[in-house]
């Protein structure tokens, strides 16, 4: 790679010739235009707010007869630290945002060093997770990150109207989508501190929310309407946003956040309810969802996507196995696989109470993929299944004694994006 540099771009408010440039490639790897002078302002406002890190490949080579573009990056890579919630503690994690290899610069090593660059500073910083999400699936996996949390998208067809079990009391408020911030930023609060796989939210959703930017359209949000539910206490306790679209008489939802059940099934009786919508669509309905338990008609709901939605990458076994939150008491042996050496070892995992001791070994009999740990660590998927896949390998008794400690009792869910 002795054609290409690597460099950190400093961050500055207003944005420098060379942030622009960063941000430009971001678009090119996504396929967009580049970012129109409106958009900077806001983009800045949200990476000073995160902290965000903007790290960058650079070509020396040059083209007869064409200018080199020595500032304008072929790779990009933000990184921040933000948390997760491990179902005992919010966890301070390096949050991967906005990676992308110029389709001219591919198959030189160029996201592998950033890549590495970056999980190495993590675990320098004593972080113990590193998290992302994937425009494709079949990148990450090399890097030890495996599927954390799924989203599942839905459909409420609303005519005729939705027969509910039982009909909530009717306690929604109308607010403009500046003044439901504040409420939002509470109730998420409550949803991140009680949900075993939420995610902290990049200020990127307080950008997009509050109706100020979209950057998918590159224009101030059209129509964006909020609704407040709120407990018998008249304490908000849900919000949504949503557009409606009169062209097919259809309900989009933005964001959905519930503090329980109660709050979740109201605001869906409200978006059932509105006039002049035939359907109300939704990407990321929780796993353990009781909407369609709560309809007469359950068939009401139909299922339009699932696929993985978060990626975790575990950089210190026994760091992240004391932080997470256990639910059943146990012992079992067991070592991890990575290739890059950030957790590779062999422990015996000790949970007495819900707190766990990790006690290193010289040897043990089950062997787990690092990519495998990442999908146990939240309670996504049962060790017995990644067993029967390969990606856990041991006898079946002391797999079924790994699939015993890390099972939980609600699936993870995660409402953050990045």
């Amino acid at each position: 790679m002795s054609d290409v540099r690597f460099d950190t771009v400093p961050v500055l408010d207003p944005a420098s010739p060379q942030m622009r440039a960063w941000q430009d490639a971001v678009r090119l790897g996504f396929g967009a235009a580049d970012a129109p002078d409106e958009a900077l302002p806001h983009w800045v406002s949200d990476i000073v707010a995160d902290g965000l890190r903007l790290d960058a490949a650079f070509s020396t080579a040059t083209l007869p007869g064409v200018a080199p573009e020595l500032d304008r990056p072929v790779a990009t890579f933000g990184s921040a630290t933000l948390d997760v919630n491990t179902g005992a503690r919010h966890e301070p994690t390096l949050f991967i945002f906005d990676v992308t290899v110029r389709t001219t610069h591919r198959r030189r090593g160029i996201l592998k060093r950033l890549m590495i660059d970056a999980l190495t500073r993590a675990k320098q910083e004593g972080l113990t997770l590193a998290a992302l999400t994937a425009s494709e699936a079949t990148i990450y996996g090399r890097f030890g990150f495996g599927v954390a949390t799924r989203r599942r998208g839905v459909t409420l067809a609303t005519r005729p109207a939705p027969a509910w079990r039982r009909e909530a009391p009717p306690r929604i408020a109308l607010v403009s989508p500046a003044d439901g911030l504040a409420i939002r930023d509470a109730v998420f609060a409550r949803f991140h501190a009680t949900t075993r796989g939420s995610h902290q939210r990049p200020h990127g959703y307080t950008t997009m929310l509050s109706g100020a930017w979209d950057y998918d359209k590159d224009a101030p949000v059209s129509g964006l309407r909020v609704a407040v539910h709120t407990d018998e206490a008249g304490v908000p306790d849900g919000v949504v946003s949503y557009i409606m679209d009169e062209s097919d008489e259809s309900l989009r939802v933005w964001d959905l956040v519930a503090a329980d059940d109660a709050a979740e099934l109201s605001l869906w009786q409200f978006l059932g309810s509105i006039d002049l919508v035939q359907k109300v669509t939704w990407r990321h309905l929780r796993p353990d969802s009781p909407l369609e338990w709560a309809l007469a008609d359950p068939r009401t709901v139909t299922t339009t996507a699932v696929g993985d939605f978060t990626w975790l990458r575990v950089l210190d076994t026994p760091g992240a196995l004391t932080a997470r939150g256990w639910e059943t008491d146990g012992s079992v042996a067991f070592s991890v696989v990575d290739p890059l050496g950030f957790a590779a070892g062999t422990w015996r995992l000790t949970v007495s109470g819900g707190v766990a001791d990790v006690a290193p070994l010289d040897a043990a009999t089950v062997s787990v993929d690092v990519t495998a740990l990442a999908s146990l660590y939240f309670g996504l998927v049962d060790a017995r299944t990644l067993a029967a896949s390969g990606l856990i390998d041991g006898p079946s008794a002391d797999v079924d004694a790994l699939a015993r400690l890390f099972r939980t009792s609600v699936p993870p869910y995660n409402l953050a994006g990045f």
